[in-house]
């Protein structure tokens, strides 16, 4: 049977822009968005992984994977994705307060 702090983290709606989300042991949330990477950037050009506990970031340009099919995005993501998942197993920060 899943714990409340598991089911209420389960129900709580991923804010705009995140496109997948782990859950820390420490109970934090890493959340992975695409943004763009430079100010004058319009439209967004790298995956962007946020610790919600921790100060960590991490950040893939999709111009490092532009031979790819769809100018970088998926192997971006996918680099994001390992990145989170390590991270999320290690960090034991707290979710930072809300109010």
């Amino acid at each position: 049977m899943p714990s409340t702090a598991q089911t209420a983290q389960q129900q709580t709606a991923w804010p705009e822009g995140v496109i997948a989300r782990y859950l820390t042991v420490g109970g934090a949330t890493v959340d992975i968005q695409h943004d763009a990477f430079y100010v004058y950037d319009t439209e967004p050009t790298s995956t962007v992984v946020k610790c919600g506990g921790c100060p960590d970031i991490h950040t893939e340009q999709w111009a490092e994977y532009a031979d790819s099919f769809d100018g970088g995005v998926s192997w971006a993501d996918k680099e994001a994705r390992k990145w989170a998942q390590a991270h999320a197993e290690k960090c034991r920060a707290l979710p930072r307060p809300t109010a």
